[in-house]
């Protein structure tokens, strides 16, 4: 049977309640009670993808209705095999009983999953499942796997459309892609530009320096004090022996030079130009 031969009234349609849904069509269904409309079809959606069950369908716009049967995870276990299709469901939520006052039925929210367990990417596929309450369930003929002849699933998707996996996976690929492109341009940043190198060799004027006020040559230093005057005694070593005064004070690169160079070294013709304080 297909929708185009269920000749429905003009205005028709289907929006059972949950208790209706259970009492009326589920409970029906399993005790082989016939339905006055066969509105809802027969369809192993466990075999199947989401996007591809509307139109397997005999009724429905944004919901589609159907019977499936359920088969066990493992052969001797109660838990039902959720693998369908190129993925699979998986339940979220806790189980809503259905019946007043005596639960008939429960209800079970589950997502679909597409690519394979526990990875799987979530979609916007959502299926609730109504299954009969207070059934024995348990092992009925060796070697099967049947665990419920039927249960009633509702399929829909959150945002009212058909939407396959592969739209879906496009969608976000995209966005995805400007994403990591904004966070390139952000992780660019404008370094400045390095430092000229310093010259190996120094020279005296980074060391000596003479001021108009002062009868006495200053050096500069890395301490606090940025001056210091040089004493009258220190004057005379230098001018004394100012190799020794290179040696003993100053490690700097053209040291050697003054050390290995016989010539008159310019501190040593500075200091002997100088008035002698005492």
């Amino acid at each position: 049977m297909t929708a185009a031969t269920l000749e429905l009234p003009p205005g028709f349609r289907f929006h059972p309640t949950d208790e209706e849904l259970v009492l009326h069509y589920l409970c029906r269904k399993c005790t082989s009670q016939p339905i006055a409309v066969p509105i809802i079809a027969e369809v192993d959606l466990y075999k199947f993808d989401p996007w591809d069950l509307p139109g397997m369908a005999l009724y429905g716009e944004k919901e589609w209705y159907f019977f499936t049967p359920r088969d066990r995870k493992y052969p001797n276990g109660s838990r039902p095999n959720r693998a369908a299709g190129r993925g699979y469901w998986k339940a979220t939520g806790a189980d809503k009983p259905i019946g007043q006052p005596k639960t008939a039925g429960i209800k079970k929210a589950l997502v679909f999953y597409a690519g394979k367990a526990p990875k799987g990417e979530k979609t916007n596929w959502i299926m609730h499942e109504y299954r009969l309450a207070e059934v024995d369930r348990s092992v009925r003929k060796k070697n099967s796997l049947r665990l419920d002849d039927w249960v009633l699933c509702r399929i829909h998707n959150k945002k009212g459309t058909i939407e396959k996996q592969g739209q879906h996976l496009s969608v976000r690929k995209a966005n995805s892609t400007e994403i990591s492109e904004e966070d390139e341009k952000k992780s660019v940043v404008m370094l400045p530009p390095p430092p000229a190198p310093s010259s190996a060799t120094g020279t005296m004027n980074d060391y000596v320096y003479f001021d108009t006020s002062d009868s006495v040559p200053r050096l500069h230093t890395d301490s606090s004090c940025s001056e210091h005057v040089v004493s009258p005694e220190f004057t005379c070593e230098v001018q004394s022996n100012p190799y020794n005064y290179l040696d003993s004070t100053m490690d700097i690169p053209f040291a050697s030079q003054f050390q290995g160079n016989h010539q008159m070294s310019p501190l040593q013709d500075m200091f002997m130009y100088l008035q002698k304080p005492f």
